[in-house]
Formats: structure tokens, C-alpha cells, sequence
């Protein structure tokens, strides 16, 4: 098979578990900017635990969106089978209906990629993972064109379980900046320095070594605000009890995406200390904000912190390390407007326009060196 340029291309198929408005913007860049069709097949809009979470439902208007779960979608998509498609699966490991999609198209001429975040990798989950990865590399490696990774932590994954570096692209989550100017931001009203964490209470998101990390935290008045629901919430709740700046740490239900960013953009430095995150979006956002950031390096987005004006990014799973960063950033002092613009400036060099030019420079580049 001759892989076709992107020029030469009839269609796009981007192939996910569910409309994710994470992927809307780039998606929608992505039609703006190409003469062929743009597909996205998904089994679903927005599940409910996501949309308890504060997730909006995503609205395309120039990409074409399929339904999968019917046989008719689905059907009709896997018949795109030509040279002048490419296929790209997203949950490539772990929904049926992508791996089905995937297995039926094997045959084809069509081109074939995978756009994926690492999945989860505790200790014991992880290793069966990166083994039934290699298992499908190995089986149907030869198969996959490119894999456009998120973040140096999907790079990393993909590397471990066999796929050429030659075929792995550096890829990410691109959120509309232009769209969400930097929010006004005048004199603060008080001397408190305010962290904000958002996510689901949930042991990867690492939220127990963030209330740990806080009682460490001396000089100027703080408080910090920690977003979410999730099975562990009780017991966060009990360890900031107990915790010697108890008053400062306070627990509030999910809020819907919109009202999330003006708490981000009301704070000074968010927190996402997760020991693995395949992304994490609210990276993007507080940098949308303007606001700092401190991460780990478990984090996918952690690529986006490549100025130190836009935060920090520390050993994930480690206390000590997040606690000094904590600190570096309090003793900065509060935001200031210059700094917030100055974030937001980062926020721009990713924008959706970026990740379309990122996008078509790796179709290009394989094309190339394929023929």
C-alpha cells in the first residue's frame, strides 16, 4: 500500500468512545483547514459521569459525526476503505467498538493510526497494560501507520511497548485560546494567595499528597479549593480535618466547565499533582486563564508548562518535591496582570491552529518517507 499525502486524502476518520469536547476545537480547526472530509465516529454524545463532572457536551458544526453504536454507523464508516482515507482510533486498547473498527479495517488500503493518551498505570494494571500492549504491537504493529502520543507521558507508553520511534508523533489536547481572552484582573482585594485544585476524588489525581504538601507551607496567608466527587472524597475530607491548616482547605461539588474557569481564572496558582493523568485538561484551561500552574510529571499537559512564568512541573508521586514547589510559587506573591497575560501568552503557542499544523506535518513527514 502507497500511503496517500494529506493532499490527496478524500476523508479523515477519527474513531472515539464518546464526543469529547476536549477534541471539539481541534477537530472543528482541523475541517477549517483541510479540503477533505473530517468524520468523527463515537458510540456516544457525553456520558452521565462525565457530564457530573462538569464536562459540556460538545456541538460540531463542520465535522461530520456518526453514531457507532448502530450497525448502520457503523457500517457505513468501516466502508471507507480506500487509499484516499485515513483512520485514526482513539481508546484503541480499551473500547470494543474502536478495536473492532480497528480489526475490520486491517485488510483495507485504507491508512491507519492511533491518537491515544497512556492509559492508567498503577502498579500492578499498568504492567498488564504495557503487556497486552506489546501483545497487539507485535501482532498488529506492522499495521499502524503513525501514533500521534499525548505528552512526553503517552511517548513513553507507546515507546515501552514496542512501536518505533520513527512512527510516534508528540500530540496533545488544543482548547480555543483566541476565544478566551485573558480575564480582566484588577488590584487584589486582600492579601490571601489562592490555590485551586479540580478533578475527580480519585487516588491518581493525588490529592492526598496535595492536603499533606499544604501543612508544610509558611509566609503569607493562603487558602486552597479543591473541586470534585469521586469515591476517595470522604476520605480526603477526614485527612484535612486532621491537618494543622484544616481552616485553609475547603471541598466544594463539581461545577459545570464555565463556572470552573472563573474559579481558576480567581485564583493564583492551580494544582494537579496526579501520580498519572494521560492529560489532564485543567492544565489548559488555568493556562487559558492565565493562571499558573504546578503539575507533575505524570501528566500528559505537563508539556505545556515550557516557561517557568507558566508554573512548575514536579516528580510525580512525591510530596516533598510538590511541597517546595507549593511554596516557591506562594512565596511569589499573588498574580499579578502582567504575569496572568503573560500565561496566557503561553496558552496561545498551543492553540487548536497549532495542533492542525502538528496534525498535517505528521501525515506529511510519514507519507514522505514511506514512498
Amino acid at each position: 500500500m502507497s500511503p496517500g499525502r494529506p493532499a490527496e486524502l478524500q476523508r479523515i476518520v477519527f474513531w472515539q468512545p464518546i464526543v469529547s469536547p476536549h477534541q471539539r476545537d481541534f477537530l472543528e480547526a482541523l475541517a477549517r483547514s483541510v479540503s477533505c472530509e473530517v468524520i468523527l465516529a463515537a458510540e456516544s454524545g457525553l456520558p452521565v459521569d462525565r457530564a457530573s463532572q462538569g464536562w459540556p457536551q460538545a456541538r460540531h458544526e463542520r465535522v461530520r459525526v456518526v453514531d457507532v453504536s448502530s450497525g448502520k454507523g457503523f457500517a457505513e464508516t468501516v466502508a471507507h476503505r480506500g487509499a484516499d482515507t485515513i483512520h485514526l482510533f482513539s481508546g484503541f486498547f480499551s473500547h470494543a467498538i474502536v478495536w473492532r473498527a480497528f480489526r475490520q479495517l486491517t485488510d483495507s488500503q485504507a491508512r491507519l493510526a492511533i491518537l491515544s493518551e497512556a492509559p492508567e498505570q498503577g502498579p500492578w494494571t499498568g504492567w498488564l497494560k504495557r503487556a497486552r500492549g506489546r501483545f497487539h504491537i507485535r501482532r498488529w504493529g506492522y499495521r499502524v501507520d503513525l501514533v500521534f502520543a499525548m505528552g512526553r507521558v503517552g511517548r513513553r507508553f507507546f515507546e515501552s511497548i514496542g512501536v518505533p520511534a520513527r512512527k510516534i508523533r508528540d500530540f496533545g489536547y488544543f482548547l480555543d485560546v483566541h476565544a478566551e481572552p485573558c480575564p480582566p484582573v484588577g488590584e487584589p482585594s486582600d492579601d490571601i494567595f489562592r490555590f485551586v485544585a479540580v478533578g475527580q476524588m480519585i487516588r491518581r489525581k493525588g490529592f492526598d499528597l496535595l492536603i499533606t504538601a499544604l501543612a508544610r507551607l509558611e509566609g503569607m496567608q493562603w487558602s486552597c479549593d479543591l473541586y470534585g466527587d469521586g469515591p476517595l472524597l470522604g476520605d480526603l475530607r477526614r485527612a484535612a480535618v486532621r491537618s494543622p491548616v484544616h481552616d485553609r482547605i475547603r471541598f466544594h461539588l463539581p461545577l459545570p466547565n464555565d463556572a470552573i474557569r472563573r474559579e481558576i481564572a480567581a485564583s493564583d496558582c492551580c494544582v494537579l499533582p496526579s501520580r498519572h493523568d494521560g492529560w489532564g485538561m485543567t492544565i489548559n484551561e488555568s493556562l487559558i486563564a492565565g493562571t499558573p500552574v504546578v503539575c507533575s510529571d505524570g501528566c500528559g499537559a505537563a508539556d505545556l508548562i515550557d516557561d517557568p512564568v507558566a508554573g512548575e512541573v514536579v516528580t510525580a508521586g512525591m510530596e516533598g518535591p510538590l511541597a517546595k514547589s507549593l511554596q516557591r510559587a506562594l512565596s511569589g506573591g499573588k498574580i499579578t496582570v502582567e504575569r496572568r497575560r503573560h500565561v496566557h501568552a503561553v496558552a496561545a503557542r498551543h492553540s487548536p491552529e497549532f495542533g492542525v499544523r502538528l496534525f498535517l506535518d505528521g501525515l506529511t513527514d510519514r507519507a514522505s518517507s514511506s514512498r
